[in-house]
This record gives structure tokens, C-alpha cells and sequence, in this order.
């Protein structure tokens, strides 16, 4: 992650619009992509899911001029997905990040708090905050919906995901494996 976020920033000057619901991965986006100006970072608010794509969807729609990149964990993805559709129906140029870490990474956090705020003893998270079989396609799913889209398995692959998501004309996804 943290290569494919520095290589956007070097690539871009910084210069972008983020849609930011990819809430345990969130500091490291803001360390590679401050928001340096007003409107140039959105972020989700108490915890909600399925905002980030079409948060990206809508800041393109209301700034065409700008690249506009969304980032949205594997979970709160899944909430709407359907953006992408969207996006590629109406030619909205916004492109997708998915931080894939295969879980919902902020359950287990919060679950984990409240087990050691009330001294109950840490044990299996539940089933269904596992997302990892069947494992998901991200970026088979984009193109499923018409839009293009690659995986980052390794660091060395990020460079080359930023090089293709910033040259493709029309939505794009990236599925980041963390």
C-alpha cells in the first residue's frame, strides 16, 4: 500500500481529490496524500460502510477537472460496488482503490476494544467479519461492470497499477492486497 501511495503522490504532485472510506488504512493515505486544500479530502464519518466509491462518483461528478481517486476497504466496498457501473454508464472518469486486507479489519478492531474495556478474554473473531473465502475478485468484479481493473499481489507491482490507473481513459480499480 504504501508503495502504490507514494508512487500516486509522486506521479500526481499530490494534486488529486480522495474519497477516503478505507477507515484502517486512512493514516496511511493522508501521510502520502495530505490534504493540502479545501475539498481535497473527504472522509467518511461514524464508522459508515459503502460510501467511498460513489463518494468518488459524486466529487468527480461535481469536479471533472480533477482526478478523483476513492478508497474503500474490501468490506465497505461491497455495500456498493454498483458505482463502478455507474461510473462506466455515464463516462464518469473517477477511479477505485480497494484495500484488501480479506477481513473487516475495523470490526475486529472495535470488537477487540470492547473486549479488553470490559476484561473479556480475547477469542475468535466472528465468522462472518472473515472475507477470504470464497475469496473475492475485485478487479474481475470491475470489469464485470464494464469498468478495467488490476491486482497488486506485491510492492513492485504497485508502480506499475498507478502507471495504468492514471493513463486509462474511464473508471478504473485497483485491488490492493495488504
Amino acid at each position: 500500500m504504501a508503495v502504490f501511495l507514494r508512487t500516486l503522490a509522486e506521479r500526481t504532485g499530490g494534486d488529486l481529490i480522495v474519497f477516503d472510506e478505507a477507515l484502517t488504512t486512512s493514516p496511511l493515505v493522508t501521510r502520502y496524500l495530505p490534504a493540502e486544500r479545501p475539498g481535497d479530502y473527504h472522509l467518511t464519518r461514524g464508522g459508515s460502510l459503502g460510501v467511498g466509491f460513489p463518494g468518488a462518483v459524486g466529487a468527480k461528478l461535481a469536479r471533472p477537472d480533477r482526478l478523483v481517486v476513492g478508497f474503500a476497504g474490501d468490506g465497505g466496498s461491497m455495500y456498493t460496488y454498483q458505482a463502478l457501473w455507474t461510473a462506466v454508464r455515464h463516462g464518469i472518469d473517477a477511479k477505485f482503490v480497494v484495500c484488501n486486507n480479506r477481513k473487516y479489519r475495523l470490526l475486529d478492531d472495535n470488537i477487540t476494544r470492547y473486549w479488553q474495556e470490559r476484561d473479556i478474554a480475547e477469542h475468535a473473531f466472528p465468522g462472518s467479519f472473515d472475507l477470504s473465502h470464497p475469496e473475492i475478485d475485485f478487479a474481475g468484479l470491475a470489469r464485470a461492470l464494464g469498468a478495467d481493473g488490476t491486482r497488486v499481489e506485491k510492492p513492485d507491482e504497485a508502480v506499475t497499477a498507478v502507471t495504468r490507473m492514471l493513463a486509462h481513459p474511464g473508471p478504473y480499480l485497483v485491488d490492493i492486497q495488504i
